[in-house]
C-alpha cells in the first residue's frame, strides 16, 4: 500500500471525505491515477506523498497566480512575520493594500477585506440590501456554501426552505429567465449577484452586459462575483476584460497567490453603508495575507504577468487544436486562454463525456494535474506548456484506446 493510501484511510476516520474542501476530495473513479494528497509545490509543479511530480494546471482551485512558493511573495510574508500576524488595532498595511486594490480594480472606490470568497459575496449582498431597503436577491453561478447561495437542495442540505422566497436563481447565460425574474420582482430585488464568466465557450460578455442594462433600468445593485476571475483573466479582472462595470465586486483567490484573503468593494455610495451596519470578523486584518497580496499585486503591476498568461494559454490552445486534428478527434480548443479546455463535439454526448473522463484519468498518469479547465500561472514556461502538451497527446491516444475497451462503463457522475 502506498503511503498516501495509508494516510487516506486514516483521514477518513477523522475528516469527512478526508479533506477540508469539497472540490479537493478524491474521486474513486480515477482509480490509482489521481493523487490523494499533495505534499509540496514549487513554481508550476507539485509532488504527491509518494514523490510523483505533476505539472499543475489546477493551481489550488485558482489562487496560485504567480506560482507555488513564489520567492518575492513569501519573502514579504516572512518580513511581516517579524512584526506580527494580528494586533489590537488596525495595521498600517491595510491602507496600503486598500489603496492598491482601488487603483487596480475598475469601479472600486472603497474596499474591505475578509478571508473567503463566500464571505465577500455575502457582505456585498448585505450592503445592497441596506442600500436599497429591499430583501430579495437574484444569483447566477456558484457563490459559495452560505444559505443564500445554496437553496437548490433545500431543506436536505440544512438550508431553510423559507428562504426561497428571498433568493431566486438565474441559470448563467439565460437572458430570457433573467428578464422574466427581474421584471416580475424588480421592486423587491436588492441585487443581482453573478459570476462574470462561467468557464465555458461563451467568452462574449453579452450576458453580463445585458444584466448591467436591466439592473440600471430598475435601480438594482449589480454585484460581480470575481472570486475566480479577479486579477486572473486580466489585471482588472472580468470588468476590464469585458468592459462592464459592476456596482459592487467580490475578490479572492488570485489576490494573494494562495494566502487566505478576500476583498469586497465598489462605489463609495454603496460602501458607505458600512458606517451603519456591522460586517466584521477578527481575522479580516490578518497581516501575513495582506503582505502577500501587496507583493502579488506589485508583481502584477510591474511585470507582464497577464501577457505571459495569455501567451501561454494561446500556446496551450493551439496545441489542443493540433492534438485533436492529429488523432482524428472531433473537438476544438475553447474558453479563455487563462482557463482553456478541449471541447469534444461528436454527435454522441455520452461518448464525449466518457472520452473527457478517460483523458483526464490518463493525464494524471502522465503527471499532468488538471480538472476540466487548464488554469495557468506566471511560472508556467514555454517548456512546461510543451511538455504538458506532449503528455496530453499521449494521454488522449490512450484514452481513445481505453474507450473502445471500456465502452460499457458508466460515465462518472462528476462528468
Amino acid at each position: 500500500m502506498k503511503k498516501s493510501d495509508r494516510y487516506f484511510q486514516e483521514a477518513l476516520k477523522y475528516i469527512p471525505w478526508g479533506t477540508q474542501t469539497n472540490a479537493k476530495r478524491h474521486f474513486p473513479f480515477f482509480d490509482e491515477a489521481m493523487p490523494k494528497f499533495i505534499e509540496r509545490g514549487k513554481g508550476c509543479r507539485i509532488w504527491d506523498m509518494d514523490g510523483k511530480e505533476y505539472i499543475d494546471f489546477r493551481l489550488a482551485l485558482g489562487p496560485v497566480i504567480l506560482g507555488y512558493c513564489y520567492d518575492e511573495v513569501d519573502d514579504a510574508v516572512r518580513a511581516q512575520m517579524k512584526k506580527g500576524v494580528l494586533f489590537s488595532m488596525a495595521s498600517p498595511i491595510e491602507l496600503e493594500l486598500a489603496k492598491k486594490t482601488c487603483e487596480i480594480a475598475p469601479a472600486v472606490e472603497m474596499v474591505r477585506f475578509m478571508k473567503t470568497g463566500e464571505e465577500a459575496n455575502l457582505c456585498n449582498v448585505r450592503i445592497a440590501r441596506a442600500y436599497t431597503k429591499r430583501d430579495m436577491i437574484l444569483t447566477s453561478g456558484y457563490h459559495g456554501y452560505t444559505d443564500w447561495f445554496a437553496l437548490g437542495d433545500s431543506p436536505h442540505n440544512g438550508v431553510p426552505s423559507a428562504l426561497r422566497d428571498y433568493a431566486k436563481e438565474i441559470p448563467w447565460g439565460n437572458l430570457e429567465r433573467a428578464e422574466e425574474l427581474i421584471e416580475q420582482y424588480n421592486e423587491r430585488i436588492a441585487c443581482v449577484l453573478t459570476i462574470p464568466y462561467d468557464l465555458n465557450e461563451d467568452t462574449s460578455g453579452t450576458y453580463i452586459r445585458h444584466l448591467r442594462t436591466l439592473t440600471r433600468k430598475y435601480g438594482i445593485v449589480l454585484v460581480f462575483d470575481e472570486v475566480w476571475t479577479g486579477f486572473r483573466v486580466a489585471l482588472g479582472g472580468a470588468q476590464q476584460l469585458f468592459n462592464v462595470e459592476a456596482d459592487l465586486v467580490s475578490y479572492a483567490k488570485a489576490i494573494a497567490n494562495g494566502y487566505p484573503l478576500s476583498a469586497y468593494g465598489g462605489k463609495r455610495k454603496y460602501m458607505k453603508q458600512l458606517n451603519h451596519i456591522k460586517l466584521t470578523t477578527t481575522y479580516a486584518g490578518e497581516t501575513f495575507s495582506i503582505a502577500a497580496a501587496i507583493a502579488t499585486l506589485d508583481i502584477m503591476q510591474r511585470e507582464k504577468v497577464h501577457g505571459h498568461l495569455n501567451a501561454m494559454g494561446k500556446r496551450l490552445m493551439n496545441g489542443f487544436d493540433s492534438i485533436v486534428k492529429e488523432l482524428g478527434v472531433e473537438g476544438h480548443a475553447a474558453g479563455l486562454p487563462a482557463a482553456a479546455f478541449i471541447k469534444f463535439h461528436s454527435s454522441d454526448r455520452f461518448y464525449d463525456a466518457r472520452l473527457e473522463y478517460l483523458w483526464h484519468r490518463e493525464l494524471f498518469r502522465e503527471g499532468v494535474f488538471v480538472m476540466l479547465r487548464w488554469f495557468l500561472c506566471y511560472s508556467h514556461s514555454q517548456k512546461d506548456i510543451d511538455d504538458a502538451l506532449e503528455k496530453a497527446r499521449k494521454a488522449l491516444r490512450r484514452a481513445l484506446e481505453a474507450e473502445l475497451k471500456e465502452r460499457k462503463t458508466v460515465t462518472p457522475f462528476y462528468w
